[in-house]
């Protein structure tokens, strides 16, 4: 007998912390810290303008993530909303420089979110890693010394695992980030990049090139068989956002992410909630989205949800420990 959608276990590769807390708790912290909010401003329409107008969002979200409790709790929250997905391995991302406007240390960032995790793990059946985000406008310099305090902190770490950059694309494309991706790479942390986002295809095609196993979005090539066929080749996985890339114009339709050629072809993909509460979304809802156009079935997800573990920033211990769970 077939799965129900809501029985299949799942993984979860790119969720962004200060996007998806929840509009609950992001009142409350606001309550407690008397910061006044533009409650109009957490959640945005079914279509922005841009990427960029999309990303304003997160302006009014940080106002209320700059203390120790609130990312803990920030964390809690999030993994409360994919247990309910039945994920049972996520990669949360988060960038530590947004969180630092009321006195936080990078560190004190990593000892927040760290905090948060070990106490989702009392709650709830669910392996949580996070993921840190360098901006893509921050200079250079600022990013090395982020990465350096990353390598210091990951000796006695068990849930940091990797590194993304985010921010502004078409501003900052990866070619103009190239020497700090790579100092990072130096310090042999895993990459996973967001490229493709603004309609940009060579994007996508430079951040493979300069060393992402994983591309978040990556929809400007998803018409492209040549571009897709170098994704198989380098066995590069595309984190793919369904409700977030129409949102941010990234796709005009669902049917643009080709996801029925992608399947037929072997091209490796996971669906995400990308930001689920600036977005509106759960990784459910992303599914059923996806069903309900017919682009996938549920033979289908379970079979891309255990491909997914393959591409994880997980040691090969942990990925055999998460396949026994997601079969």
């Amino acid at each position: 007998m077939e799965k129900r959608l809501e029985e299949i276990s799942k993984v979860e590769l790119h969720c962004h912390l200060d996007g998806s807390v929840s509009v609950e708790l992001i009142k409350q912290l606001a309550q407690e810290q008397g910061v006044a909010l533009n409650e109009q401003h957490l959640l945005v329409n079914e279509k922005c303008d841009s990427l960029d107008e999309y990303l304003q969002c997160f302006d009014e979200i940080l106002k209320v993530l700059q203390t120790y409790d609130s990312l803990k709790r920030a964390v809690v929250d999030v993994v409360a909303q994919a247990n309910r997905d039945n994920v049972k391995y996520i990669e949360i991302r988060f960038a530590p420089l947004l969180h630092t406007e009321q006195g936080l240390t990078v560190q004190d960032t990593f000892e927040a979110v760290e905090s948060g995790v070990q106490a989702a793990l009392e709650q709830f059946d669910i392996k949580v890693n996070i993921l840190v985000c360098a901006m893509r406008q921050h200079e250079s310099e600022v990013n090395r010394q982020l990465f350096d305090a990353i390598a210091e902190h990951q000796i006695d770490s068990k849930t940091l695992c990797g590194i993304d950059f985010a921010g502004p694309e078409a501003g900052f494309p990866p070619e103009s980030i190239s020497s700090t991706i790579q100092y990072g790479l130096d310090q042999g942390f895993n990459l996973t990049l967001h490229a493709g986002e603004c309609g940009c295809k060579h994007n996508v095609m430079e951040s493979m090139r300069l060393g992402a196993r994983r591309i978040g979005h990556g929809v400007a090539i998803n018409d492209d068989e040549t571009a897709l066929q170098e994704v198989k080749q380098r066995d590069v996985l595309l984190e793919i956002c369904p409700k977030s890339n129409i949102q941010t114009n990234a796709i005009q339709q669902l049917s643009q992410l080709n996801l029925p050629y992608l399947l037929e072809h072997d091209i490796p993909f996971i669906i995400n909630t990308d930001n689920r509460t600036v977005t509106q979304t759960s990784l459910n809802e992303e599914y059923h989205l996806l069903l309900d156009h017919h682009f996938i079935d549920l033979k289908q997800i379970v079979e891309i949800n255990q491909r997914a573990i393959r591409y994880a920033f997980l040691s090969d211990q942990e990925k055999e420990k998460l396949r026994a769970v997601i079969k």
